[in-house]
């Protein structure tokens, strides 16, 4: 593995490439395609906060810039939450997936559409569950909480979701469940 100078190097070139004035998406969709971001995602699981953080603002912009992607982004990171909840319960990047997610949700039109319900009762929800809670929980927090703020409908199924996987033994969790409760 290359160390981050190396790597702070090559994603800072990209962003500056990515927020160019003379950049165009049109031109660059032959490059940055699905695949590109499959591997790009990939790159989340990295043990280092720091590039995990110039991931995260990377796969911000292609998401901003790429319009044609964004369904199969929110797809792909769907996938990578519920390999995470399901199978293997490790993946370094869950915090910095869901901050991209935060402002994603934000964005989401009126009425919410039902892929959108379904993302967050399927998979928000249960994310919830995890040992290992504690390193994204105030991220989750705040999409859960941005869902609301769009929905108010959606409140008793969210509460119903969280009580579903309340925890039974860990009084640490407990405090963190009240305090998105109370949120």
């Amino acid at each position: 593995a290359l160390p981050i100078s190396h790597l702070q190097i090559v994603y800072e070139f990209f962003l500056r490439f990515l927020e160019s004035p003379d950049f165009q998406p049109s031109l660059a969709k032959k490059y940055i395609d699905q695949r590109f971001v499959l591997q790009l995602l990939e790159l989340f699981d990295s043990e280092d906060p720091r590039e995990r953080d110039f991931l995260k603002t990377v796969l911000h912009r292609i998401y901003g810039k790429f319009l044609g992607l964004r369904a199969f982004i929110r797809k792909q990171i769907n996938n990578i939450f519920l390999r995470f909840i399901y199978e293997t319960e490790q993946f370094n990047g869950v915090g910095e997936l869901l901050e991209i997610l935060g402002s994603i949700i934000n964005g989401f039109a009126l009425p919410l559409k039902t892929e959108h319900r379904q993302f967050l009762m399927k998979v928000l929800i249960p994310l919830h569950k995890s040992r290992s809670l504690s390193l994204y929980h105030a991220q989750l927090a705040y999409c859960v909480v941005q869902f609301l703020e769009k929905d108010a409908s959606l409140t008793e199924d969210v509460i119903k979701g969280l009580l579903k996987f309340w925890p039974r033994t860990c009084s640490q969790k407990e405090v963190m469940f009240l305090g998105e409760i109370e949120e």
